[in-house]
């Protein structure tokens, strides 16, 4: 979720993103039949014909809520990218909906809408492309996410917390038997309860259908104090569960961290900080951001401001330092969270609010 100069030299280009990304969705027994200079010509043809950016990239933000939201504009102009079927079946949409609509209405909409759009242009200035919002929530700027081989650990021990319901999040095994997640991950709003706990299912190295190993819930230890309508930042700190599994997996699980908050950013800052997780818009692969930063603890110290790539889908995800000495979990992704001056950093649970009740069961 890195910003200007922050996305750093190094990180992956639309291309390069966009090849490693075919070549995860490949099937792994087809995978393992190619050679590696196979694979990379596949990466390299799959990136050259990866989306590029428009000629014209506008967007551009409100300077001031309305309404209690924010509201965010994209102008895309350019080179027409349409093949003749697509382009046939937007002539035939075109026309039945000339035929539905009364013409001169759709065009004084049409014209409405371009001096709004130029006024607003006008108002708050045209941001470029490289600096603006990626348009996903939780991702600013460059896009740092790449994926993983979910065979070896620690990924091994990551999966998907998948709601027969509907939805899914983000768990690390740090027990045989014991997953920890976050705790809105389990609660559906919809019907405002909890989720049954057999209803959910705890895939570990889930990838396109394949997984290491499968567990249904059979019980919740929640915090006692987080409570599904507020948002505060006193109740995203209490944002965590622990899934106790209805048997325990053969995967090592994860250890949790006993650093302070100085000795974490310390790590951080040396580049060891990443955060994996199934994110809605990759929701068939896991994901990592390696190298984001602490930014910031709360006074509670039970929630940590980051920089990581992460959205919907990762919210119960493990922030973890990988160092050469191993691999612990810091803290669990709860929410993104936007600062007076509209940049939004992610907001994990810090492990020390966790410990004490994870090393209780």
């Amino acid at each position: 979720m890195t910003t200007g100069d922050e996305s750093g030299a190094g990180a992956p280009n639309g291309g390069e993103l966009w090849g490693d990304l075919f070549l995860a969705r490949l099937a792994p027994e087809t995978r393992s039949s190619l050679s590696p200079a196979q694979l990379d010509d596949i990466k390299r043809v799959a990136a050259a014909v990866a989306p590029s950016r428009h000629q014209v990239d506008w967007r551009f933000s409100l300077p001031a809520a309305l309404g209690g939201k924010r509201f965010y504009g994209v102008l895309l102009a350019g080179a027409d990218r349409r093949g003749p079927r697509r382009q046939a079946h937007d002539r035939m949409l075109r026309r039945q909906y000339r035929r539905r609509s009364d013409r001169s209405g759709v065009q004084a909409l049409a014209v409405g809408f371009a001096l709004v759009a130029l006024v607003l242009m006008m108002l708050v200035g045209v941001v470029h492309a490289d600096e603006a919002k990626s348009g996903v929530l939780g991702i600013e700027g460059a896009d740092n996410r790449t994926p993983i081989e979910t065979e070896v650990w620690p990924w091994t021990a990551l999966g998907r917390v998948n709601r027969e319901v509907g939805g899914h999040c983000t768990g690390a095994l740090i027990a045989p038997d014991r997953v920890l997640t976050a705790a809105h991950c389990l609660y559906n709003f919809k019907d405002g309860r909890w989720t049954i706990p057999m209803e959910v299912h705890f895939v570990a190295g889930y990838h396109r259908g394949a997984f290491a190993e499968h567990a249904r819930a059979v019980r919740f230890d929640l915090s006692p104090t987080w409570a599904p309508e507020r948002k505060d930042e006193s109740n995203i700190g209490n944002d965590w569960a622990i899934v106790q599994l209805e048997r325990s997996l053969a995967i090592e699980p994860v250890p949790l961290s006993d650093r302070t908050f100085p000795q974490m950013k310390r790590a951080a800052d040396d580049g060891e900080l990443t955060i994996a997780g199934y994110n809605g818009d990759f929701a068939e692969i896991l994901t990592q951001h390696h190298g984001c930063r602490l930014k910031n603890e709360t006074a509670s110290g039970r929630l940590m401001l980051h920089d990581c790539d992460a959205t919907f889908g990762s919210s119960g995800a493990p922030l973890l330092l990988v160092t050469p000495e191993g691999t612990e979990i810091i803290g669990v992704q709860s929410a993104i969270v936007e600062l007076p001056d509209g940049r939004d950093f992610g907001a994990a649970v810090a492990i020390a609010a966790i410990r004490r009740a994870a090393q209780r069961h």
